[in-house]
């Protein structure tokens, strides 16, 4: 499965598409620089899913640390959008 960021980082109210739903074998979080960084989830039925992302480089170099999210749906622009950091 692949998460799709919609930018350069994961931070609150940015939109994420889920990609190759059917292939569990490689969970990624993929971001808009093509950056792309390991991952893990967990869902909460269909109301929230927690995506922890491993630390990565982005493309420009900046070192992003491992972070969890909660995400929600985006009945707007359908898909998910990143609700709030999780507490670990």
């Amino acid at each position: 499965m692949r998460f799709e960021i919609a930018n350069t980082h994961a931070y609150p109210g940015c939109r994420v598409r889920l990609a190759d739903e059917d292939n569990a074998d490689e969970i990624v979080a993929q971001f808009s620089d093509g950056t792309i960084a390991g991952a893990r989830y967990s869902r909460n039925g269909s109301a929230t899913i927690r995506l922890t992302i491993s630390p990565y480089r982005t493309a420009r170099g900046t070192d992003i640390a491992e972070k969890s999210w909660i995400l929600t749906p985006d009945p707007k622009g359908g898909g998910w959008k990143i609700k709030a950091r999780s507490a670990d």
